[in-house]
């Protein structure tokens, strides 16, 4: 029997879009299943980056760690100090929003390779930047403050020229935002887990843009506060 969630996905998507995600979900639940659209739009630091009056716009990086360490202390942003200094340390930067001197949405930016969830990795190419960990507190949200590419100049001037990000295949209000940033499909990966058995896979494009999900042979040094929290 169809749960509320599944019956409202059915009535918004139709009943073919309705099927492939009762499918999927089932796939994970029994398989470890994970399909995504892997998604890429080129860094634009010439486009309009303003905010609404109030907010300002942060780039935080390891020379900022003592800056930041007063705003992890409030535990609705979901980060620790040992997040921090992990995040820090790969060379990651936190792309932050501030109200009231409050950050109010952000975004963590890799430029090497990074912990998903369950040990999982993500690896993409140089000159690729990969977001992830985001987070926009409740009140906030419906204000639009990530409409605007804040950090593709940033990126740029680290050497990236592209976003690369992945969105589940079931999610398709993500999709169609995420659309509507600019962003273009270039194809699909995803992974089999269960238990010790870790099968990955990726269509020609994805594998030709050099994205892919991979477990390390051994734990990277970088990874341990990332494992921790996302």
């Amino acid at each position: 029997m169809a749960s509320n969630d599944e019956v409202r996905y059915w009535r918004r998507w139709g009943i073919p879009a309705g099927i492939q995600a009762a499918i999927l979900r089932r796939l994970r639940q029994w398989l470890g299943l994970r399909l995504y659209a892997i998604v890429v739009r080129p860094l634009r630091p010439d486009r309009d980056t303003s905010l609404p009056p109030g907010f300002t716009y942060r780039i935080f990086e390891a020379k900022d760690m003592e800056a930041m360490l007063p705003y992890v202390e409030d535990q609705s942003l979901g980060m620790s100090e040992a997040f921090l200094r992990t995040a820090f340390g790969k060379g990651d930067a936190c792309d932050a929003i501030l109200h009231d001197d409050k950050i109010v949405s952000y975004t963590w930016i890799a430029f090497t390779p990074t912990h998903d969830s369950d040990g999982v990795f993500v690896e993409f190419r140089k000159g690729d930047r990969y977001g992830y960990k985001a987070l926009t507190r409740p009140e906030y949200r419906g204000q639009h403050l990530r409409q605007k590419p804040q950090s593709d100049d940033y990126c740029q001037r680290r050497g990236c020229t592209h976003v690369i990000g992945f969105v589940d295949v079931i999610n398709r209000s993500s999709l169609r935002s995420t659309a509507a940033r600019g962003n273009v499909r270039i194809g699909y990966a995803g992974y089999l887990k269960r238990g010790r058995v870790f099968l990955a896979f990726r269509s020609p494009a994805v594998r030709r843009r050099g994205f892919r999900f991979f477990i390390p042979d051994s734990a990277p040094p970088f990874s341990g506060g990332l494992i921790e929290k996302r």
